[in-house]
């Protein structure tokens, strides 16, 4: 078998206009295809840092339970006054205690766990 360097310009393949036109037009396809990619997976990114924020807030926020733990606490009657409620300058002192084990929409995304070992978060 002959090396092709040594192969003369009449024994390579020509490769005809049409054939170019539609590469061309499958580059500039695929260009814009990945950069619509790009778009959507920022715009995922954002969706997903909301929902890591939101969760964190409702998790800080639920003093008496929460849908991760139950809400046994408002059962119990676990605070003091009238009602076993609890009166409202303690509510205000004391905040849910929770780590990144009870944040069941997180880290239910494959998408964000991602990104969180890459940027080090985990």
């Amino acid at each position: 078998m002959p090396d092709p360097s040594q192969l003369g310009s009449a024994d390579q393949p020509q490769i005809d206009k049409q054939e170019l036109a539609f590469y061309e037009k499958m580059k500039k396809d695929l260009r814009d295809l990945l950069s619509k990619k790009k778009a959507i997976d920022k715009n995922l990114a954002a969706v997903e840092d909301y929902i890591f924020r939101y969760e964190g807030a409702y998790l800080e926020d639920a003093l008496n339970g929460n849908i991760i733990h139950g809400f046994d606490n408002y059962l119990k009657g676990s605070g003091s006054g009238a009602g076993g409620h609890g009166n409202a300058n303690n509510a205000l002192k004391r905040k849910g205690t929770y780590t990144d084990n009870d944040r069941l929409f997180s880290l239910s995304s494959a998408t964000y766990l991602k990104v969180c070992f890459e940027s080090g978060r985990f």
